[in-house]
C-alpha cells in the first residue's frame, strides 16, 4: 500500500503522461525536418513535430526507406512528400484523421503514389464518435504484436496482458479455494478477466459488437475467435456503462477482425511441452479480396491439443496420476466477413462467427470417487450485421443487428455419478446510431453521437438425469448520448495550451427485472506541449447480476470439516450457488493518466494511468479462502454452527443437489457446522492501481530494434458486510497479484526477426494456511525467432517461419503450502502461475 501511495503522488505531481494518440492535425505549415531512413522510426518523428493523428499498421511499413524532408510545410504536404515513393497513400476520413495504407490489386503498384482518398470513418473502442481522440486509457496489440509474441492462441494473447487476472474460468485453472469461486476451468473456455474484476465485468466485442455470455459463469469466451482472423485488439481499461451499458465495469476488449484481406494465406503450427504433454497442432487457412467497394473474406482454423496430465510434472506428485492439469482439446473454428458499398450512401458489412470446443478431463472430485471424467462440448455462434447510411457530409446513421449464443454439454462419468447437463446462454439486439457534426467551435466541429437499442438476454439450464430446469430473461431498452468538443485546436506556438477538448456521454437503460438506472462519464484531453498530452476520467458503471448468480440452484456438499481448518474432528455442510436476493453492482471510477514523447528521442513513448475503482454491492463469494473457514473469525457470519437435523434437513432440502464428499456416511449428529458460501453483495471493494508502458524503436547499423515495457500495480480491499473490517485482497492467492510487468526487445534485419520478452507476476500471501506464508515471485522468459523469405516469387515467396519457446528456462510455479479443496495435491496458485513449462512450437506460413 505504501508502494502505491507513492506513485500517486508521483502521477499527482505531475511526472506521468498520456496514452494514445496526440491531437488532430493543424492546417497552418510548420518547420518539418524528417531524416531520411527507414519509414518507420521516420513516422514517429513526423506525429511528434505534427501533432497529428495518424494511424498505420507497422507491418505495413516495415523495410520501406523514406527520403528527407525539410522545410515550412502543412501537416498534409509533408506526410504526402515523407510516402513519396514507398508505394503507400494516404486516406483521411470526414474528421481529417489520417491512416496509410497499402495500395489495392488493380492499383498503383511501388513506387507510385496518389490523391488521398476517403475511407471509412476511424472509430477507437470506448467511443462512438469518428476521429474522437481518447481520454479513456487504451491499450492497443497489434497484428505484429501478435506474430512475435510466439503465441498459438487468442486467450493466450489477453492472459498475457499485465492488466488481465488469468484467474477465473481459463484453462489451466485448477479449483482455486481463495478469490472468486469462478476459479475453476469449468468448460476450457478463455475469457477476459480486466483488474480481477471477474470474467462477467469485461465487456467483449467482436468488430464492435457484443458477444453472448458463456457456461455458468457467463464471461464471454474469446477461445472461438481464430487467432489467424485477428486484425488488432483493443483494450479499454476504464468503466465504459456510460458508452456500451452493463458488463463493462472493468472496462471493455474489442477485437477487430481483419476484413480487407486480399490474397491466400495456409500455416500450420505444430508445439508441445518439452517436460511431457500439451502437444498441439493448428492449421489455418486465410482468404480475401478486397476492392475499393467490397470485400469478402473467410478464415477457417483447427487446432488439436493434448492433455497435460499430474504425472507429467514432479511437482504435482501428490495428485492422482491421470487428473489433467491442462484438458485434452479440439476445437474447430470460422470466420467470414462480406461488405459492400450499396449505393454512394448506402453500405452494408455482415460477419459470422461459429466455433465448436471439445473438450475431455479428468478431475478428482471426493475421497470415495477421487476420479472422474468430463466430456464438454460447446458450439457457439455470433452474426452481426451493420448498415450504414450518409445522410451528409458530416452526418451518418448506422443500424446494427446481433444474435449471439453460445451452449456448454456436459457429460460427466464417476463410479458413484452420471450426469449430462446442457447449458446455453444467448443474447440479441437491435441498435441505431446517429453520429455527425452539431456546430462549429473555434478549436473544431463539435461531434455527437446518438441513439439506442433494445436488448434480449437469455438463460437456460437443465439435465438428462435430472428433472430441475432452470431459465431465465431478461429484455434490456436504452438510449444513449455522447459528444466530444475540441475547445482549444492545436498550436505549437501556444505553449501551455496547445490543445483541449472535453467527452461527455451517458447512457439510460431500463432493465425488465431490475428497472432503470442512469450511468454519465466525463473526459478531458488537455495538451500542454506537443509532446506531453494528459487525460483524466470520471464516471459510473452498472453491473447487473448474472442468471447463474441469481436462479442457477444451490448445489451442497458434504466435507469433513477439518477441509476449513477444523481440528476437532466432524463434518460441515457446504452451501454454494445462487441467490435470488442479489442488487445490482454500481461503481464510480475515474482515471488520470498522460503520454510523454520527448522530442530529444528519435522514437520513445512513456505513459502512464492511476485507475481508481469504487465498487458498492459487489457481487462475491464470502468465504475466501475455504481453508480457514471455520478458524477465522471474519467467517462468523456465514457460518451456523451446531446445525441441529431439522435445520440441515432444511438446507439439503431447498438445495438442487447433494453430494457426500467424505468417506462416511452423512450423519447428522457429526456436522458442526453449514457453511453458507453462495453469492452475496459485499459492502464495498475498493480496486486501485497505476499502469505504466514504454515504448521505443530506434535503428543501429546491425538492423532495427523496438523495446517495449508495460507493468501494472493493483490493491485490491474489501469489506465484506458493515461493521467487519476491510480486508486487502490482492497480493494473496487466488487473487490478483500487487504486480503483473512484460518487457521485451525485438530485432529485426530484413526478413530475420527475433523477440525475447520477460514476464513477472510478483510474489504473493497464502492466506489459506495459518499462519499465513509466503509465495515466491514468478519470471519467464519467451523467445520468438522468425524468417520471412524475400523472393519475390518461386516456392519460398510469401513463405515465413518461425520458432517460439514460452517459458524457455522451464521455470516451474513457486510452492504454495495451502492445498486446494477441489484438487488433492495441487500446490501452487494456478491463477497466476502455469503447470505447463517450457512450450516449444514451430510455425510455417505461405501468402500467396
Amino acid at each position: 500500500m505504501k508502494r502505491l501511495a507513492i506513485l500517486r503522488g508521483a502521477l499527482a505531481g505531475g511526472v506521468c503522461a498520456l496514452a494514445l494518440a496526440t491531437a488532430a492535425h493543424a492546417q497552418a505549415p510548420r518547420p518539418f525536418d524528417l531524416p531520411a531512413g527507414d519509414l518507420s522510426v521516420t513516422l514517429e518523428a513526423y506525429i511528434r513535430q505534427s501533432g497529428a493523428q495518424l494511424i498505420y499498421q507497422p507491418s505495413d511499413v516495415r523495410g520501406r526507406r523514406s527520403a528527407r524532408v525539410s522545410g515550412s510545410l502543412t501537416p498534409e504536404e509533408a506526410l504526402d512528400r515523407l510516402l513519396a515513393g514507398t508505394g503507400l497513400r494516404v486516406a483521411r476520413d470526414s474528421t481529417g484523421a489520417m491512416m496509410i495504407v497499402r495500395p489495392q490489386p488493380g492499383t498503383a503498384g511501388e513506387g507510385a503514389t496518389g490523391d488521398a482518398t476517403q475511407v471509412g470513418d476511424i472509430v477507437v473502442t470506448g467511443s462512438r464518435i469518428r476521429g474522437a481522440l481518447p481520454t479513456a486509457p487504451v491499450r492497443l496489440v497489434t497484428r505484429e504484436e501478435i506474430d512475435r509474441s510466439g503465441f498459438g492462441q487468442t486467450g493466450e494473447i489477453v492472459r498475457s496482458l499485465p492488466e488481465n487476472f488469468s484467474g477465473g474460468q481459463n484453462p489451466g485453472v485448477l479449483g482455486a479455494t481463495a478469490g472468486n469461486i469462478n476459479n475453476t476451468n469449468q468448460s476450457n473456455a478463455s475469457t477476459v478477466n480486466l483488474r480481477g474484476l471477474g470474467t462477467d465485468a469485461t465487456l467483449v466485442l467482436v468488430n464492435g459488437r457484443r458477444l453472448s455470455g458463456d457456461f455458468l459463469y457467463q464471461g464471454a469466451d474469446i477461445s472461438g475467435i481464430p487467432l489467424s482472423a485477428i486484425d488488432r485488439i483493443e483494450v479499454v481499461t476504464d468503466g465504459s456503462s456510460a458508452v456500451y451499458g452493463s458488463d463493462a465495469v472493468a472496462g471493455v476488449v474489442n477485437f477487430i477482425l481483419r476484413r480487407d484481406f486480399d490474397g491466400v494465406e495456409l500455416a500450420g503450427r505444430f508445439g508441445g511441452a518439452t517436460n511431457g504433454g500439451g502437444f498441439q497442432q493448428t492449421y489455418t487457412a486465410l482468404g480475401g479480396v478486397s476492392r475499393d467497394s467490397w470485400h469478402v473474406l473467410a478464415n477457417a482454423e483447427y487446432s488439436k491439443q493434448d492433455a497435460i496430465k499430474a504425472s507429467d510434472r514432479d511437482f504435482t506428485d501428490e495428485m492422482p496420476p491421470d487428473v489433467d492439469l491442462l484438458r485434452a482439446e479440439e476445437r474447430t473454428s470460422f470466420y467470414s466477413s462480406l461488405g459492400a458499398d450499396i449505393t454512394s450512401r448506402i453500405s452494408a458489412t455482415l460477419d459470422v462467427l461459429a466455433s465448436e470446443r471439445r473438450a475431455t478431463s479428468i478431475s478428482q472430485s471426493t475421497l470415495a470417487a477421487p476420479q472422474y471424467q468430463v466430456d464438454v462440448t460447446t458450439p457457439a455462434y455470433s452474426v452481426g450485421g451493420s448498415v450504414d447510411f450518409t445522410l451528409s457530409d458530416t452526418w451518418k446513421l448506422t443500424t446494427t443487428g446481433v444474435h449471439s449464443s453460445s451452449e456448454s454439454k456436459f457429460w460427466q462419468v464417476s463410479p458413484a455419478i452420471r450426469s449430462n447437463t446442457h447449458l446455453e446462454n444467448s443474447t440479441q439486439y437491435f441498435e441505431i446510431t446517429a453520429e455527425g457534426v452539431a456546430l462549429s467551435l473555434p478549436g473544431g466541429d463539435l461531434r455527437v453521437a446518438v441513439g439506442g437499442g433494445y436488448r434480449d438476454e437469455i438463460f437456460d439450464q437443465g439435465s438428462e438425469t435430472s428433472a430441475t430446469v432452470v431459465s431465465g430473461s431478461r429484455n434490456v431498452s436504452y438510449l444513449f448520448g455522447e459528444l466530444y468538443a475540441p475547445l482549444i485546436s492545436p498550436s505549437a506556438t501556444r505553449v501551455g495550451l496547445n490543445e483541449l477538448a472535453v467527452s461527455m456521454s451517458a447512457r439510460v437503460e431500463d432493465y425488465s427485472d431490475f428497472g432503470s438506472t442512469t450511468n454519465p462519464k466525463v473526459g478531458l484531453r488537455y495538451v500542454p506541449i506537443p509532446q506531453l498530452s494528459l487525460r483524466g476520467t470520471w464516471g459510473k458503471s452498472f453491473k447487473a447480476p448474472s442468471f447463474t448468480q441469481m436462479i442457477s440452484g444451490q448445489p451442497i456438499s458434504l466435507y469433513n470439516a477439518s477441509t476449513f481448518g477444523w481440528t476437532g474432528g466432524g463434518t460441515a455442510l457446504w452451501v454454494t450457488g445462487s441467490n435470488p436476493n442479489l442488487r445490482p453492482e454500481e461503481s464510480t471510477s475515474w482515471t488520470l493518466g498522460g503520454e510523454y514523447r520527448p522530442w530529444q528521442t528519435s522514437d520513445a513513448t512513456f505513459s502512464a494511468t492511476y485507475f481508481d475503482i469504487d465498487y458498492t454491492d459487489r457481487v462475491i463469494v464470502p468465504i475466501s479462502p475455504s481453508s480457514r473457514a471455520l478458524v477465522d473469525a471474519q467467517f462468523a457470519p456465514f457460518i451456523q454452527r451446531n446445525p441441529t437435523p431439522e435445520e440441515q434437513a432444511a438446507v439439503i432440502a431447498a438445495g438442487t443437489s447433494f453430494r457426500n464428499s467424505t468417506t462416511t456416511p452423512y450423519d447428522p449428529s457429526n456436522v458442526v457446522a453449514i457453511l453458507f458460501n453462495n453469492y452475496a453483495n459485499a459492502t464495498s471493494q475498493k480496486i486501485s492501481g497505476v499502469d505504466l508502458s514504454y515504448r521505443q524503436s530506434f535503428e543501429l547499423p546491425l538492423g532495427e530494434v523496438s523495446a517495449f515495457a508495460n507493468m501494472t500495480w493493483t490493491e485490491v480491499v474489501q469489506q465484506t458486510i458493515p461493521g467487519t473490517p476491510e480486508a486487502t485482497k490482492s497480493g494473496t492467492i487466488g487473487n490478483v497479484p500487487d504486480l503483473r510487468a512484460r518487457a521485451g526487445l525485438t530485432w529485426s534485419k530484413g526478413g530475420l526477426s527475433a523477440t525475447g520478452t520477460i514476464n513477472h507476476v510478483s510474489d504473493s500471501t497464502d492466506t489459506g494456511v495459518v499462519p499465513a506464508v509466503g509465495i515466491g515471485s514468478w519470471t519467464t522468459f519467451d523467445a520468438n525467432v522468425s524468417y520471412t523469405f524475400q523472393q519475390s516469387d518461386g516456392p519460398l515467396s510469401g513463405v515465413q517461419i518461425a520458432l517460439s519457446a514460452i517459458n524457455l528456462f522451464d521455470r516451474a510455479p513457486p510452492y504454495a503450502a495451502s492445498p486446494s479443496r477441489l484438487q488433492q495435491g495441487l500446490y501452487f496458485d494456478s491463477t497466476t502461475a502455469s503447470a505447463v513449462g517450457r512450450f516449444v512450437a514451430l510455425n510455417i506460413r505461405k501468402r500467396f
